[in-house]
């Protein structure tokens, strides 16, 4: 049985609201928003689990920006690391989220630039 549930939004909600729906390609504002909460709702098991091995290989570069010499900052290492977690975050969230996010930055870049190094 469906159920209505009114919800009111302020101005800045409605259009942060707004231009999220466009950009996700789904039908009616109802059905973002649903796909939205019920997107946030699953536990991504599988990513998470492939996540863990993304972690170590953070934690290694974390380790190696650590022992370099304490002057000089090693920024290749740096950004290889913060690509690293938003690869990590991007495969955390749900599809709508993700479509969001990649009309800002083009994940396959960013994946071929860490498979270059």
């Amino acid at each position: 049985m469906p159920s209505i549930v009114s919800i009111k939004f302020n101005d800045e909600e409605v259009e942060i609201l707004q231009r999220a729906y466009a950009a996700s390609g789904v039908a009616g504002l109802s059905s973002h928003i649903k796909q939205v909460y019920f997107d946030a709702l699953k536990l991504n098991v599988g990513v998470l689990q492939q996540i863990r091995g993304d972690l170590d290989r953070i934690g290694a570069g974390v380790e190696r920006l650590r022992d370099s010499d304490a002057g000089k900052l090693d920024s290749d290492m740096l950004l290889a690391i913060v690509c690293g977690l938003y690869v990590m975050v991007r495969k955390s969230v749900g599809e709508g989220i993700r479509a969001q996010a990649d009309q800002a930055l083009d994940v396959s870049a960013i994946e071929g630039y860490l498979k270059g190094r």
